[in-house]
């Protein structure tokens, strides 16, 4: 079997111990502990019979990235989106040992080496207990959380949950457009599509048909919808970073594109009005700005798209203003809706993270903080200090320089760059330093550079999957 498939049995076993690792270390459930042990089993039968395992790791690629924003689901103690990436990872190096996986670019890697540094620096040299025994950590009702019990297991347990997320599922997709150039159209649309569908269901919630809350059992929030997130912030950022995505489709030559964008928009768009995320409700505005300047379709008309959308909303405050004073009201950010709670425990917790960068700013205070400040940028000086804001600055600036580069090549990298530059936006106001889904546009995005590449060294047209002869 060595012989049979090389090197990449062992890549496929390092994988197979990761999903171990990670089922040891979960909470008891019963359902959780089956599917992770199934997909184990899974694992280890694809080793020995190989099967058409190269479509089966395209799907699973295009179900990952469908899911991922779906961070309310859990079956059991896992997210069944996460635990995806990697079946897709062990199908596509089983199928193709040799040439299946190509690590990212230089932009990608580097963050994920830091946060690797950032982890074992802050496990070899932790910060002052005294100093982490007296930090002001609040909830999101402004209550006092739990203490963690292990500061180092944790500090780890997001170091690789972070990894997963910035290198482990680029790789997953890269190796999905290795089998098929046409994965790339495909994951960005799947990644819409899920995101549309959450959208949805938060827009039925709002309406009083709880789909939500059927699939993922979280209890509602007041006033607010989850859609299928565990908080109408995560829901808003998913929604805000699947809209440029919706439009590109939108903005497509083809019919069926522009079908499947005036089929997501709608969900996506009233998704974020039913969450009530103040900050999605500004960065919608500045994601459908961009998509509409940044699209080579669109760009040249941007003037003219923009001053009628100014118009219109003008329009509908001085003729129709209950409606306008009802999207301020949902959206909280007027109408009388006190929002001076939320507003304390963000400044609590802010303040909090600049006094765990002053206290240690190199290496942060540990991983283990980063679900605490109140925003992306000071969870990054938090938690791992300049080594990880400078990481994280320059994984956007590669990346958002890398979707430039490609616009003339392909109009999905318009909206790519869009969903990244909304991401700097996001990062203000939203809290989504680890989540899987905020990495997902750069991942297509890295498919998408791959497929380039192979193209430039051998231009001649790429054979689409074929079944294997039996």
């Amino acid at each position: 079997m060595i012989n049979r498939f090389g090197g990449g049995v062992l890549v496929a076993l390092v994988l197979m111990a990761m999903l171990a690792v990670e089922w040891v270390g979960l909470p008891a459930g019963t359902i959780g502990v089956v599917l992770v042990g199934g997909v184990i089993a899974l694992a280890a039968v694809l080793l020995l019979v190989r099967a058409e395992l190269r479509r089966a790791g395209v799907i699973a690629a295009c179900a990952a990235s469908f899911t991922l924003t779906w961070n309310g689901w859990y079956v059991g103690p896992v997210r069944p989106g996460d635990v995806l990436v990697l079946v897709a990872l062990i199908c596509l190096v089983v199928a193709d040992p040799s040439g299946a996986l190509r690590t990212p670019p230089w932009w990608v890697k580097q963050l994920g080496g830091v946060v690797l540094l950032v982890a074992a620096i802050n496990v070899a040299f932790p910060a002052d207990v005294n100093y982490l025994a007296r930090r002001v950590v609040l909830t999101a009702t402004g209550l006092p959380a739990a203490q963690i019990a292990s500061v180092a297991g944790t500090n780890l347990a997001v170091a690789f949950k972070f990894v997963v997320a910035v290198v482990a599922i680029p790789m997953a997709f890269v190796g999905a457009a290795r089998v098929d150039r046409s994965a790339v159209r495909w994951l960005a649309v799947s990644f819409v599509g899920g995101a549309a569908l959450s959208g949805t269901a938060a827009s039925l919630d709002y309406l009083g048909v709880p789909v939500g809350q059927i699939l993922t059992g979280i209890p509602r929030v007041p006033g607010r919808q989850l859609g299928f997130s565990d908080h109408p912030n995560f829901l808003a950022a998913g929604l805000v970073l699947g809209i440029p995505l919706a439009y590109w489709l939108l903005a497509s030559r083809q019919r069926h594109d522009k079908l499947l964008g005036l089929a997501t928009m709608p969900g996506l768009l009233f998704g974020v009005f039913a969450s009530g995320s103040r900050g999605g409700a500004v960065c919608v505005v500045l994601a459908l700005a961009l998509s509409v300047i940044l699209h080579p379709r669109t760009r040249g008309y941007a003037p003219g798209i923009l001053l009628a959308g100014a118009i219109a909303v003008g329009a509908i405050a001085a003729f129709v203003p209950s409606f306008g004073l009802q999207i301020l009201r949902v959206t909280r950010l007027s109408g009388g809706v006190a929002t001076a709670g939320s507003d304390t425990v963000r400044a609590a917790v802010g303040a909090q993270g600049l006094r765990d960068f002053h206290h240690s700013p190199i290496q942060g205070i540990g991983l283990q903080a980063s679900f605490d400040a109140s925003q992306v940028y000071i969870q990054e000086l938090a938690s791992g200090g300049l080594l990880l804001f400078i990481a994280m600055s320059v994984y956007s600036l590669g990346g958002i320089i890398a979707a430039a580069r490609l616009i003339r090549r392909d109009d999905l990298a318009a909206g790519l760059l869009a969903a990244l530059l909304a991401t700097l936006a996001l990062n203000v106001f939203e809290a989504d330093l680890t989540d899987r889904f905020y990495y997902v546009p750069a991942a297509i995005l890295v498919a998408l550079i791959h497929i380039a590449k192979r193209d430039a060294v051998s231009p001649q047209p790429v054979v689409r999957l074929q079944p294997e002869p039996a």
